[in-house]
């Protein structure tokens, strides 16, 4: 049972149950007239409680055992992670349409593989890179049911987001791998660290133009939709927990691609409980993720 809990197939499969859950609660809030930084900001904050609560009573000796050299490293690809991917990424869905942005965020696939080959020298076989391709397609036909993409200036701070969302899991992947962090506890400095970067981006609203000073120029302790807050607080903390714990045991490169899978439980929640409909392009799109990521699993990518 042990070795089933720890598996990577079964933390990565949490990470992506969780992450949909996250996006779907955040959807629901923002049907309901939730403004983007406030609620992102305020469910970063009972992210961090929870993470705290959870495992600071049994692991805040970890955290203090962290060598100032490595913990500086933690809380800089937490910062970049977070601060500077979650600054882009509100950039870049103000000025794009969901469509864009959906599909555009899984390049953090591309983005994840490309870093960990740089920095983790993660083997990059024609077969890893076909696999990508074709969970970039899949998911191409999921989200934008095959219509196409229209080019927004939004889309380039998406893609440079993908960059800083790539990257941060790297960095923290290797100070796992090398020294003694916890990950749990490399989970709780996530938001410790990001919070603060994506606070300066705020009180530097004035200076952004009109369109930007929409999202950033807000009062963050406006409370809206408070239940949904809450909700996605958890389901954002219990994301970073699982996510850390598969690059504990998994390559990065596998922690992104079966990650993929988070759209189609996104799809399947908004079936359910939204009555959205799947045409047959999507579910297409489906399949061609779910084969990729049965592949993955059954090549065993997570030793790469």
């Amino acid at each position: 049972m042990n070795k089933v809990i720890h598996a990577p197939l079964t933390n990565v499969l949490l990470f992506s149950l969780f992450w949909a859950l996250e996006i779907f609660t955040a959807k629901l809030a923002f049907l309901d007239g939730a403004k983007v930084m406030p609620f992102s900001l305020q469910s970063f904050v009972i992210a961090l409680l929870f993470i705290a609560i959870v495992t600071l009573p049994k692991k805040l000796h970890k955290l203090f055992s962290i060598p100032f050299s490595v913990l500086k490293w933690v809380l800089l690809a937490s910062a970049i992670l977070l601060g500077i991917g979650g600054f882009l990424g509100n950039v870049g869905i103000q000025m794009t349409t969901a469509i864009n942005a959906g599909f555009l965020t899984q390049v953090t696939t591309v983005t994840t593989a490309l870093f960990a080959w740089m920095i983790l020298k993660e083997k990059v076989t024609k077969t890893k890179i076909v696999l990508i391709g074709v969970i970039l397609l899949g998911t191409f036909l999921l989200v934008t049911n095959g219509t196409g993409l229209v080019p927004h200036i939004g889309d380039i701070f998406i893609i440079l987001a993908c960059f800083a969302w790539g990257f941060g899991p790297v960095l923290i992947k290797k100070m796992i791998n090398h020294e003694s962090v916890d990950p749990d506890i490399a989970s709780l400095l996530r938001p410790a660290a990001g919070i603060p970067v994506l606070l300066i981006f705020v009180a530097l609203a004035p200076l952004y133009p009109p369109e930007l000073q929409k999202v950033f120029n807000v009062n963050i302790f406006e409370v809206s939709q408070g239940h949904y807050v809450i909700l996605n607080g958890i389901f954002i903390a219990l994301t970073w927990l699982f996510v850390n714990r598969t690059l504990k045991v998994a390559s990065a490169s596998y922690t992104a691609l079966l990650g993929s899978i988070t759209p189609i439980l996104v799809a399947i929640l908004a079936v359910t409980f939204l009555r959205e409909t799947i045409t047959s392009i999507q579910f297409i799109g489906i399949l061609l993720i779910l084969t990729a990521s049965y592949l993955i699993e059954h090549m065993q990518f997570h030793k790469h």
